[in-house]
């Protein structure tokens, strides 16, 4: 059978997704589970692909890998030697077609999480301002100045940005059929730095245009700590899911976000702090 299997990670303890010689990745940890519980004999005789290679301390909810495995898949048992602190989760599962790589969803999705006063102090950008910045984004452009560049075409589409308040957060969705390397955090770092552009530069709809004149934003890529692969939509898959596994995650991701909101209140009154020097 060839199997598809969604996967969780709290990506900031590895060397980024994508395995790599000497390094502990969460590919390479996934792979080594699957070998070590019987799964396969190895990534390559077993057909082993990934949908995303996500980079360093990008987390996920919704990755999806998959293989060839004469052996019936046991989730439970996967996740047993998978991680030993629990970083790495599988939570579903179905079963497809033959050679099928999870490569080519639908679309896929990228939440990018910060705290609305963190957002209010640093960016100085009200709910209103973000959403209008936000919006240039939507559709067909070249986002060359705004990605790191690589051998692919920089032409890209994005279907939606919704900008989601929930208490005091906000979550960027990003929803597209494929993203460029870096793309969501350049896009943040834009946005965030906005008020502090130069005339030109926040001049969004030039920079989006495929014979842009500017080479450049200088702006480093926002945050991969707060960037979330949320998940990759399929057509036709029947999906098993894991409740154990489910039940696991959402105790994770609680800790996580206790973790998160703590590490922005100190870097929040650090900020305070040095304001109040000036």
């Amino acid at each position: 059978m060839r199997y598809f299997v969604k996967v969780y990670y709290d990506g900031r303890n590895y060397y980024g997704y994508q395995r790599q010689p000497n390094l502990v990745t969460i590919e390479g940890e996934i792979i080594n589970a699957l070998v070590d519980t019987n799964h396969i004999d190895n990534a390559e005789e077993s057909n082993f692909r990934s949908a995303s290679r996500t980079d360093r301390s990008v987390s996920a909810v919704g990755n999806v890998f998959a293989f060839d495995s004469k052996k019936s898949i046991i989730i439970d048992q996967i996740n047993a030697v998978c991680s030993k602190d629990k970083s790495i989760i599988c939570w579903a599962y179905g079963e497809v077609e033959k050679n099928l790589s999870p490569k080519y969803s639908k679309w896929k999705k990228y939440w990018y999480l910060l705290p609305f006063e963190f957002i209010k102090k640093e960016a100085k950008l009200t709910l209103e301002e973000i959403k209008n910045i936000s919006s240039i984004f939507i559709g067909k452009h070249d986002f060359k100045l705004f990605c790191k560049v690589d051998h692919r075409n920089t032409q890209r589409e994005i279907y939606q940005i919704n900008i989601i308040k929930e208490m005091n957060e906000i979550i960027f969705e990003f929803i597209a059929p494929s993203f460029l390397w870096e793309q969501v955090r350049r896009i943040m770092a834009y946005i965030l730095n906005y008020k502090t552009l130069s005339d030109n530069l926040q001049r969004t709809k030039e920079l989006l245009v495929i014979h842009c004149k500017a080479e450049r934003l200088d702006i480093m890529p926002a945050n991969p700590s707060n960037l979330v692969l949320v998940e990759h939509l399929y057509n036709n898959i029947k999906w098993n899911e894991n409740k154990k596994s489910i039940a696991m995650i959402r105790n994770k991701i609680k800790k996580h976000l206790k973790e998160f909101k703590q590490e922005i209140s100190l870097n929040s009154a650090i900020h305070d702090f040095f304001e109040n020097k000036v």
